[in-house]
């Protein structure tokens, strides 16, 4: 019988509709992988491979003294962890001040969320006059703690002699005793709006309906603030901890600007210690050490996530 028709001329216009439909459709399935593959190019270039030559160069004792770079293998972590190196020291300092000044910024902030978190007149004035620290340089607040805390001149030993507490006065900076405490309390000024500001946003999002309920049963405030309010709040502790766990590991700047690691080695932390040795021409050495500023960063970064997130499926 003899083919074709307008039955058969449909079919073939129909049969290729849903060719070119399916072509459609694997191309813009693969559309997004453009953006994907040009971002993991870009990543790689900037991050991984830098890191990757990172730690080779880690293994060798590049150093401006010499025009050949020898491998040497783990010599130069040997030397960081040793217990009787400065490095070690540094280490020491860089993970107490990450500790200390993240319980203090999340437990600052959230004091301050919880007070701003009420209904009154100025509270946007004061959540902004809080949160300001945050967005000014660190540079700027450096130099400004520097003459607060000078030892003959400074507003901190002004006040305290003003009030007659001469016994207190101190080299804030200048004393090994004190020079870490002053650190990490510029540190906690500056950063503790932005804990605030993260608290708050989880406590605006709690509803109401469960305080009303708790009201109805009698419940005090402290019963509804560690029944209602805390677990609603761990995906805020969790991001806060995380963070600012990250800034005290990375932390130089602040450090830098105000005691540039001294006096001697007290308040000396990790990224000093690779700014020095970069400046002293050891820069296998100090590749090193943003290895291990790299390494402790990842790992505690990986654990505390773990675990707060565990503790968030727990409760739901």
């Amino acid at each position: 019988m003899p083919s074709g028709g307008p039955a058969d001329d449909r079919l073939a216009v129909r049969t290729i509709q849903v060719i070119r439909g399916r072509i459609r459709l694997k191309r813009q399935s693969l559309y997004p992988g453009y953006f994907l593959i040009s971002a993991l190019l870009l990543y790689s270039a900037l991050f991984i491979l830098p890191s990757i030559l990172g730690f080779g160069f880690s293994l060798t004792n590049w150093n401006s003294f010499s025009n050949k770079i020898r491998y040497i293998g783990f010599e130069n972590f040997r030397e960081i962890f040793s217990s009787s190196g400065r490095s070690f020291s540094f280490l020491v300092n860089t993970l107490k001040f990450a500790l200390t000044t993240t319980v203090l910024k999340v437990l600052i902030g959230l004091l301050l969320a919880l007070a701003l978190n009420r209904d009154f007149r100025t509270k946007n004035i004061l959540r902004t006059v809080f949160y300001l620290p945050v967005v000014l340089s660190p540079l700027v607040i450096g130099l400004v703690f520097t003459s607060i805390f000078h030892p003959v001149d400074g507003l901190l030993n002004a006040i305290l002699n003003a009030v007659g507490l001469h016994g207190l006065t101190r080299q804030w900076l200048a004393d090994v005793s004190t020079a870490m405490g002053a650190v990490m309390s510029v540190e906690v000024w500056r950063l503790s709006g932005y804990s605030m500001v993260i608290f708050l946003a989880g406590l605006q999002v709690i509803p109401g309906m469960y305080y009303e309920a708790a009201d109805i049963d009698g419940a005090n405030g402290l019963k509804k603030f560690v029944m209602i309010t805390l677990p609603f709040l761990r995906p805020a502790f969790t991001v806060n901890v995380i963070l600012n766990l990250i800034w005290g590991l990375k932390v130089f700047d602040i450090v830098f600007v105000l005691t540039r690691g001294g006096p001697g080695y007290a308040t000396g932390v990790l990224n000093t210690a690779v700014f020095y040795e970069f400046s002293a021409g050891r820069y296998g050495f100090a590749t090193a050490l943003g290895v291990v500023i790299f390494l402790i960063t990842t790992f505690v970064a990986f654990v505390t996530l773990r675990l707060l997130d565990r503790r968030e499926i727990e409760i739901e």
